[in-house]
């Protein structure tokens, strides 16, 4: 009898669904089933994701060896690109180190170093300079951060390495799928094919933000809908929304109604905090202060004031991040970020930042300084200790602690990008607002928001609820405007307001009006 082929299971879900939650309880369900010498990956997009999911089963289990939790980035570099980079198309030294920066910021580092006249002065230059780079990198074990993903899809067309790898990995989950991207989708895919490995993806198509994959030319082929088409894929609808009210729902639904099959995806308000009923909650709103963003938020305040919400429960949002180092000056630098609250180390990737900064890989550093791993851990604790205290603050501040307090000699040719370090976890979060760009807020809550638009045009794209303009390509800068918006407002449990900093006219204003926002009138 031939055997019937696993599919893998793709399960569509709003935000607020309990998405995971479920998954959680998924994994749960699942390790007893898990063999001891094979793993259970489960990867997300962002370290905050990654930290919640942890945290929340390490509340209800000891988490075995063998469960992997954690961003795709690092999942791709411990399970592909640590164990089968040696083998891929492009050679990689046996020792690899993780540059948190990209090629395009160590080629921006290397031009900058030259004299004007001897920079690249066409794109076929650029090219071929960056090719030598990628390189003389990759030959001292050197990864930059967008590397990882080019050479684990490379690894895993190699039949020998994808078969190994599928080996490994009884159970994949994939959160926030929609993020994925060609490659991303190819790795799984290959993986799929092999049959042993079972596949859960959870994501929500309207929550697709990642506008840079210029291989996607149209919206209706990012890798989340090609899923939901296949038939390898059996999809599963998930349209409870634990978090919002019912008027915040009601207004998230205006930016929904995609077909699955045969099914209509509408969002249904649930039963939140053990009531019996979906709670109604506040007008969806919409603030006519414009020009600073001092008014925006001071009437903000004043409504979640008179709504009890103290000012940890508030967030506030925008785009640019112009306009969030704006809100960061009006409330005297005094917020928190979802970056700030991630539980990952930083640990590991301070040193590798150090070791490509003196040159070396770890086993050289020892050679040279006749020392062992304990005394880079130290000097790695020393930094980031440096860049919490404020001592360390940029490229050239990190320059003057590793000659002057490591004594070691720091090498020109790679940057170092400071705010890839930086992470803070004693923030206190009782009295301070949280604070960020949209993509940052990406799987987070609150229970008031406040989104804040930029100009008339950005809020216009923000609340566009024609599907056929929402998914239009329109170049790198405005493509995901519309599914912004929607990330923004979505993040909303109980207050929804928005402001916009340019005075929008009368026409908004009955757009606005349409899909029942109401004037905020204090």
């Amino acid at each position: 009898m031939t055997k019937k082929n696993q599919n893998a299971t793709l399960i569509i879900a709003g935000p607020g669904a309990g998405k995971t939650h479920n998954m959680v309880a998924t994994i749960i369900s699942a390790l007893p089933e898990l063999s001891p010498v094979r793993y259970m990956a489960v990867i997300t997009y962002t370290n905050a994701a990654a930290n919640n999911i942890y945290q929340r089963l390490s509340k209800k289990i000891s988490i075995p060896e063998n469960l992997f939790i954690g961003t795709m980035h690092s999942f791709l570099n411990r399970f592909i690109v640590k164990p089968f980079a040696a083998f891929g198309s492009d050679f990689v030294g046996r020792e690899k180190l993780f540059l948190q920066c990209g090629l395009d910021d160590v080629f921006a580092k290397v031009e900058s170093l030259k004299e004007k006249e001897k920079r690249a002065k066409t794109f076929q230059e650029a090219a071929i300079i960056k090719k030598n780079i990628r390189n003389r990198l990759n030959k001292n074990g050197y990864i930059t951060f967008d590397q990882t993903l080019s050479i684990s899809k490379d690894c895993v067309s190699n039949k020998i390495i994808v078969k190994a790898l599928s080996n490994r990995l009884q159970y994949l989950f994939v959160d926030e799928f929609q993020d994925s991207g060609n490659d991303v989708f190819t790795i799984i895919e290959n993986i799929r094919k092999q049959q042993k490995t079972k596949i859960y993806c959870v994501g929500d198509p309207e929550q697709y933000i990642q506008s840079f994959d210029s291989a996607i030319k149209v919206f209706g082929n990012i890798p989340i809908l090609k899923a939901a088409a296949s038939s390898k894929y059996d999809v599963e609808i998930n349209n409870k929304n634990f978090r919002c009210t019912e008027n915040i729902v009601s207004f998230l639904n205006k930016f929904n109604g995609r077909q699955f099959k045969t099914e209509i995806f509408k969002q249904e308000a649930a039963c939140r905090f053990g009531n019996t009923v979906a709670e109604v909650g506040e007008d969806v709103m919409f603030t006519l202060k414009w020009g600073h963003v001092r008014p925006i938020i001071e009437e903000f305040y004043t409504k979640c004031d008179l709504m009890g919400i103290a000012i940890s429960g508030r967030c506030i949002l925008a785009k640019k991040n112009d306009v969030v180092n704006r809100v960061a000056a009006v409330v005297n630098n005094h917020f928190m970020t979802p970056k700030k609250e991630t539980g990952v180390s930083p640990i590991k990737a301070i040193q590798d930042t150090l070791l490509s900064t003196i040159r070396m890989n770890q086993t050289q550093f020892c050679d040279r300084y006749q020392t062992d791993v304990y005394t880079l851990r130290k000097y790695s604790i020393a930094i980031f200790k440096a860049i919490r205290s404020g001592r360390i603050t940029n490229e050239n501040t990190y320059g003057s602690f590793i000659k002057e307090e490591l004594h070691l000699e720091m090498l020109e040719g790679l940057p170092v990008k400071i705010e890839n370090l930086k992470f803070d976890f004693n923030h206190n979060s009782t009295s301070a607002v949280t604070l960020c760009n949209i993509h940052t807020i990406k799987g987070l809550e609150s229970e008031a928001v406040l989104a804040i638009s930029k100009t008339e045009e950005e809020l216009l794209l923000w609340i566009e609820t024609k599907a056929e303009i929402r998914e239009l390509k329109r170049g790198n800068e405005k493509t995901d405007y519309p599914r912004l918006g929607y990330v923004a407002f979505s993040r909303a449990e109980k207050f929804l307001c928005i402001g916009c900093l340019e005075e929008v006219s009368p026409s908004t204003i009955v757009k606005l009006q349409s899909l029942n926002v109401k004037l905020l009138e204090l």
